[in-house]
């Protein structure tokens, strides 16, 4: 294999090989969600019971986050890896092999759940390891849109299976797929590449209280923290509830599932887009301004619009836009954690995503319960949109250009 003084072509293998485990552990979170109804009946227990197989993901991650970044920080993305892929695997198949036992297919659920943030908060240290600085907005835009694929597949996929066969053999068909993609990602992973790196190596600072309080302190990075607080809680938001909100807008259920398809496709090919033209153009505060700059619009529309086409425009410019845009983030508040490493960064990021979207959902209803109608709630997140342009505006660009000349140089 021919390489470079300091770029592997066996990059690319590393990454490819990363996304399906990430896609097969996000087909393993939302397999009920399509068929719920189906599942409560089949098990016979109640719909709060089976909703615990999807919310077990978002109470494991809050647990485990941090862990999975000092994994990350301390033994490197591979060891974490190896950890995600396994529970993944091992765990996928002990909730297919008793898949007529409800209490042990929720066991099993709760231990993929634990796998879940040792394969998401690698999204920026693959890059950093692995890619150089003009191409690591791609790299995390390709794992970035691995957790989107995951989010699709089951959509349509489980109540296709589950119409012609049975959830048992659904549970399978999950299963065999993650053990399939985690053993040939624990085959062809490497921590990094056997010639230097592709890029200036910050210096080493694991995990620990001393990092965290850096963290905390730089302000550029909490600006970033804190818009992916308010985009990942809306972004929650939307998927899990797209039925309620556009439902009282005089569309069916039907109809809403499909408006909820449109916005994750579009988000795939967002998060294709958009990390491709901000590493090609050098630039990232840009994409950010217009992005929150059309989603406050694209919310409104979901507010007041009652037209099904205009809906589902609607539901691919936001998807585009919140989801295209997360993986730019992502890196940008890698490079802004200088010197923090990559796990501590993405982790805690990742960490307020699942906090507010669990605190949105619930304000989204209590907001609905006391006004009788979901207009105020999509107010307040036309309104928590509008707060994050003043925030961005102030973001500033990071040595990005400096590591792109270094290496443009060598």
């Amino acid at each position: 294999m021919k390489e470079t003084a300091s770029v592997s072509k066996y990059r690319w293998i590393v990454l490819f090989t990363i996304f399906p485990v990430i896609v097969a552990t996000e087909m393993m979170w939302l397999t009920i969600a399509p068929i719920s109804s189906i599942a409560s009946e089949f098990y016979g227990v109640s719909s709060l019971q089976i909703d615990m197989l999807s919310v077990s993901y978002m109470m494991m991650f809050i647990v485990f986050s941090i862990p999975a970044s000092w994994v990350v920080d301390r033994f490197g993305y591979r060891k974490s890896f190896l950890i995600g892929a396994s529970l993944t695997a091992v765990f996928g198949t002990v909730r297919a092999v008793f898949a007529n036992q409800f209490t042990i297919v929720l066991i099993a659920q709760f231990f993929i759940a634990v796998g879940q943030p040792f394969l998401l908060n690698i999204s920026t240290k693959v890059p950093a390891n692995w890619f150089p600085a003009t191409e690591r907005s791609t790299a995390a835009g390709i794992l970035t849109m691995a957790q989107y694929v995951g989010f699709a597949v089951p959509m349509i996929v489980s109540p296709m299976i589950v119409a012609n066969h049975s959830i048992p053999y659904l549970l399978k068909v999950f299963a065999m797929i993650a053990v399939i993609f985690s053993v040939i990602g624990i085959i062809f992973t490497r921590e990094k590449p056997s010639v230097a790196p592709p890029g200036p190596m910050a210096p080493k600072e694991d995990l620990s209280l001393e990092s965290l309080k850096k963290l905390f302190k730089n302000k550029g990075y909490l600006m970033i923290l804190s818009v992916c607080f308010i985009s990942m809680g809306i972004f929650n938001a939307i998927l899990t509830l797209t039925e309620a909100i556009l439902t009282p807008h005089g569309i069916t259920s039907a109809q809403a599932g499909i408006v909820g398809s449109v916005f994750v496709v579009a988000g795939v090919i967002g998060a294709v887009v958009l990390p491709i033209i901000s590493d090609k153009t050098g630039k990232r505060k840009v994409f950010f301004l217009g992005a929150i700059g059309l989603l406050v619009p694209a919310y409104l529309g979901f507010t007041f619009l009652h037209s099904y086409g205009m809906l589902l425009a609607v539901a691919g410019l936001a998807g585009f836009m919140i989801m295209g845009v997360a993986p730019i983030l992502f890196q940008h508040g890698s490079e802004m954690a200088y010197p923090i490493q990559e796990g501590t960064s993405l982790g805690m990021i990742l960490l307020m995503g699942q906090i507010s979207g669990a605190l949105f959902v619930y304000l989204f209803e209590v907001f609905k319960d006391m006004s009788g109608t979901v207009t105020l709630p999509m107010l307040m997140i036309v309104a928590l949109t509008a707060i994050e342009l003043p925030i961005v505006a102030r973001i500033e660009e990071t040595h990005y250009h400096h590591l792109a000349e270094v290496e443009t140089q060598r």
